[in-house]
């Protein structure tokens, strides 16, 4: 989401008046009150009398003469009760299939929209946070249904003077935070459509890395290229999982035979897919979208371990090429964003425990 500056600087620039601002003092007075027990002193029992005693002994022996007189029909019942009970048969085992045919593997609706679904991954968790930071953007501020921007810039939407003056921390929250319903729907289905066999393949750091590097190169650049627009989304690092897969497609083209118009074909319409999804809305951040993408697919290279046997004539050459492309984008995008950027004007959104109220 890209909010322009012009949006902004009737609303947000101009500070609440001091008369406004009221401050409240209350007293609290506490009661204690502070009881004692009084402890009664103890009674002495009176003494025992001897007939009393004797009674007592006379009917612990008869007891005794009892449980001796019942103890073989005793034993009986706990031998009786300790006989195991008759085996039972194990379930009939289903029909084998007959020789030579194979039984179709079934697919439950899950598996089909998110492949290899798995709650223990970096994906599912950092999806959860995602929509856990919505729903603290709409408790702090909503519109419409949807947070208002003064609760974005609050908790670290990409602001270009803001990161100018230090808070480089907006280049990393920003992939946390949703401007709609349905931004956060479409970012979260198609990073957990993709995400879940992708870290699979490439290991849980791995592909935290990879998730985390896309989101913070993309709003780098985006700031760089456009420091003056309010910007917020996960696109920059599901882009970013779109260039991973470009590379490693790049990577196998040799190996993939008779797959490659197949792979093609299909990596073309997830790309169409998300450039025509991102078009619905006219506040995209497309530099960031495809900031993101080039990340993925620099750092993908980067961190390719392919066999020996199995890499390209040319993969030496491209490994260090992306590292060095990588390290001039990233040092370059800093001093623009930050040495370079702009100085003002930042918005007066008030705190996070005491927001400003505006209407949007």
């Amino acid at each position: 989401m890209c909010i322009s500056k012009e949006a902004w600087e009737h609303f947000i620039f101009v500070p609440l008046p001091q008369s406004r601002i009221t401050k409240a003092s209350s007293t609290c007075t506490t009661l204690c009150t502070v009881s004692r027990r009084c402890e009664e002193p103890r009674r002495e029992e009176p003494q025992t009398k001897v007939w009393q005693d004797a009674l007592v002994a006379l009917g612990l022996g008869a007891g005794a003469a009892l449980g001796t007189a019942l103890m073989p029909s005793v034993a009986f019942m706990k031998l009786a009760m300790m006989v195991p009970p008759p085996p039972t048969l194990p379930p009939p085992s289903p029909p084998l299939a007959a020789a030579g045919q194979i039984q179709p593997q079934q697919y439950s609706l899950l598996d089909t929209l998110l492949p290899n679904f798995n709650t223990d991954t970096f994906i599912w968790r950092v999806s959860m946070l995602q929509i856990t930071e919505y729903v603290g953007s709409l408790l702090l501020g909503s519109a419409y249904g949807s947070p208002k921007l003064c609760s974005l810039y609050l908790l670290g939407a990409s602001w270009g003077p803001a990161i100018a003056q230090g808070a480089v921390w907006r280049l990393m929250l920003p992939m946390m935070l949703h401007a709609n319903a349905l931004h956060i729907f479409f970012n979260l289905f198609f990073q957990m459509r993709i995400g879940f066999g992708m870290e699979k393949q490439f290991g849980r750091r791995k592909f935290c890395l990879l998730y985390m590097f896309c989101g913070f190169l993309g709003n780098l650049i985006s700031v760089a290229v456009d420091p003056m627009k309010l910007a917020v989304g996960a696109s920059t690092s599901g882009f970013g999982l779109l260039g991973v897969w470009a590379a490693e497609v790049l990577l196998t083209w040799d190996l993939l035979g008779e797959s490659r118009s197949r792979v093609f074909l299909w990596f073309a319409f997830m790309c169409t897919s998300c450039i025509m999804m991102s078009t619905i809305s006219p506040n995209v951040d497309f530099v960031g979208h495809f900031a993101g993408m080039l990340a993925g697919f620099l750092l993908a290279i980067i961190l390719a371990d392919m066999q020996e046997e199995h890499q390209p004539s040319w993969y030496n050459k491209a490994k260090l090429t992306a590292k060095n492309v990588t390290a001039v984008i990233i040092l370059a995008s800093l001093v623009r964003a930050i040495t370079l950027g702009p100085d003002g004007p930042i918005p007066f959104c008030g705190t996070i425990f005491h927001p400003r109220r505006l209407p949007f």
